[in-house]
């Protein structure tokens, strides 16, 4: 939880939005932290045995409770709920009174038997606190990501509701077992904290999942289009808007974004396209879509295998010093209708390239071609 918080921190201070939910897994770290015997075992080492810790441990419950609210509201209304703090300062008035009021104890606890420390009456108020907030919580946030458009909007919320039905099964639980003392709940409490304090470490880093798995995506089209875009600059090396590379990874290394990458790389892909059409006669263009066609080409594969196939014939003829022809050198468009779109077919392109079937079929036509010049 404490990584999840720092990685989140420079966003969440500069985000009006994030700031309340941001401020609610803090809160939330704090006290489960605070939940950890060994951090109260080196709390009592340096400050003596004292109930204080688990004191504070509620109070700031209390605010992260407030925070979470905000949260909720924000996301519902589209506006800041700033009365809840004042509220919740008021819940951590009432408890810090029924804890100095209570008698002397060490710790807050509810005995297997005789009465929870430091009074049922302040057990009472923290548990009321909590499982209402956890509630609204949950009901606001599955509610709400129904209706959401985004997937990461989506998956943030339901992470963010499903903590809160973790943390409100641990309140209920104590409900239950400060009227009824079951022996088995005890052993529960730790596994829902456990599930609470993952569920909301994993909401606040959705959007950092989001950005890492848009960034793998980008990649893995930059790795597929490489060979191709290497073929064709390498034909036709004017398309090139940078200084060439030496080596196939260093497209990793630019400073410029995956996004500006890959669309530059697909401008210069169809530059290439372009230039190379010149070298490629529409009877040529009809007799390797009759070749693909006799050989019961799948429909979806068809126009990228076209493409492929007469881009290995123009490349090789250009590298033969064939002239430009003239007439009607109208490309066929093939690929999406947006940058989406274009890049997809791109990559089946580029895959139908290295087919084996592909090559074959175009050294044969650039061998006939080359008997004819």
């Amino acid at each position: 939880m404490w990584l999840a918080v720092l990685l989140r921190a420079p966003t969440a201070v500069r985000s009006n939005e994030q700031r309340p939910l941001w401020l609610a897994v803090l809160g939330s770290t704090a006290a489960v932290t605070l939940h950890l015997q060994w951090v109260n075992d080196l709390i009592h080492q340096a400050a003596g045995p004292t109930h204080l810790t688990a004191l504070g441990r509620n109070l700031i419950g209390i605010v992260t409770s407030a925070a979470v609210l905000d949260f909720v509201f924000l996301a519902v209304r589209g506006r800041h709920t700033y009365p809840l703090y004042g509220l919740a300062g008021l819940v951590m008035a009432v408890l810090t009174w029924l804890d100095f009021a209570a008698e002397p104890h060490l710790s807050h606890t509810v005995p297997p038997i005789g009465d929870p420390a430091p009074s049922t009456t302040y057990w009472g108020v923290l548990i009321a606190i909590n499982l209402s907030t956890n509630t609204v919580c949950a009901i606001g946030c599955w509610r709400y990501s129904r209706v959401s458009q985004g997937l990461a909007l989506r998956a943030g919320l339901r992470l963010f509701g499903l903590g809160a039905v973790f943390s409100g099964a641990y309140w209920l639980l104590n409900t239950i077992y400060i009227g009824f003392r079951y022996s088995w709940i005890p052993s529960l409490t730790p596994l829902l904290l456990g599930c609470y304090a993952f569920l909301r470490a994993s909401a606040i880093c959705v959007p950092i999942g989001a950005a890492a798995a848009l960034a793998l995506r980008r990649i893995r089209l930059l790795w597929q289009l490489q060979p191709l875009w290497r073929e064709l600059v390498g034909a036709v090396p004017d398309v090139r808007l940078e200084p060439a590379r030496q080596r196939l990874l260093d497209f990793l290394r630019y400073s410029s974004p995956l996004d500006l990458r890959l669309y530059r790389m697909v401008i210069e892909i169809r530059d290439a396209i372009l230039d190379l059409r010149a070298y490629v006669s529409q009877e040529v263009l009809d007799e390797v879509r009759a070749r693909l066609g006799h050989e019961d080409s799948p429909p979806a594969d068809a126009d990228p295998g076209v493409t492929a196939c007469w881009l290995l014939i123009a490349r090789d003829a250009k590298a033969s010093g064939a002239p430009l022809l003239r007439g009607d050198l109208t490309v066929p468009v093939f690929g999406g209708v947006d940058l989406t779109g274009e890049i997809e077919f791109l990559c089946q392109v580029a895959r139908a390239d290295t087919s084996p079937r592909i090559r074959r079929l175009a050294a044969q036509l650039s061998c006939d071609l080359t008997a004819i010049r």
